[in-house]
């Protein structure tokens, strides 16, 4: 039975985000103690052009505006007294899914194939986590 699971949600697609979250409370449905590890990341911006004209504290700024969104997302998604963390992380995305899942020590990773609508098949950052992961991963379609 899975008790600790590492969630990745886009929060960009809110919609996807629920899904991947009502998966992961059916799958515990029947474990109180479950602890749900809730992730998002943020990636850097690498554009020397670009990040030129942005504000010097910008990433900072973004992560905190992250982490109030993703306490807003959970405290309507998840049912009151659910031990959940939330995790806001900066990096690339897979590579920080994977860093968590080990860090964490999690029995599972739930996330879906692609944060894209209607994408066929898995995004790039899917099958690197599950290529580079030692955990179980459930991608969800």
């Amino acid at each position: 039975m899975y008790s600790k699971l590492l969630i990745a949600v886009d929060l960009s697609h809110l919609e996807s985000a629920k899904f991947v979250v009502d998966t992961a409370l059916q799958i515990t449905a029947r474990n109180p103690n479950a602890i749900y590890r809730v992730v998002t990341i943020i990636e850097p911006i690498d554009d020397s052009f670009i990040s030129a004209f942005l504000p010097k504290n910008f990433d900072k700024s973004v992560i905190e505006e992250a982490n109030k969104t993703l306490h807003e997302f959970t405290k309507s998604h998840f049912p009151e007294g659910a031990k959940v963390q939330h995790i806001v992380a900066h990096g690339t995305i897979y590579e920080e899914v994977n860093r968590i899942a080990e860090e964490k020590e999690v029995d599972l990773i739930v996330m879906l194939a692609s944060s894209k609508p209607n994408a066929k098949g898995l995004s790039s950052n899917t099958v690197k986590v599950a290529r580079n992961s030692k955990k179980p991963i459930l991608v969800l379609r």
